[in-house]
């Protein structure tokens, strides 16, 4: 994966959470930020669907594993 390819998944995990949240929250979120950061160099792929589905992957992830970043 190159790092504009890591740079573009980031960003699309940051404004599924920005959506979710707000931008100020997700903003000042340490965790989030290292949360989308692993997730964009990770293999998984990259939702597909509607802003809802695509906002719940998220969602979902983090619940897993948000909190151990």
């Amino acid at each position: 994966m190159t790092s504009e390819e890591v740079k573009m998944r980031y960003s699309f995990a940051m404004c599924a959470f920005s959506r979710m949240y707000g931008v100020r929250a997700v903003n000042a979120s340490e965790t989030i930020h290292k949360f989308c950061h692993k997730w964009s160099e990770s293999g998984e792929q990259t939702p597909t669907g509607t802003l809802v589905e695509v906002n719940f992957y998220f969602k979902d992830r983090w619940d897993v594993w948000g909190g151990r970043v």
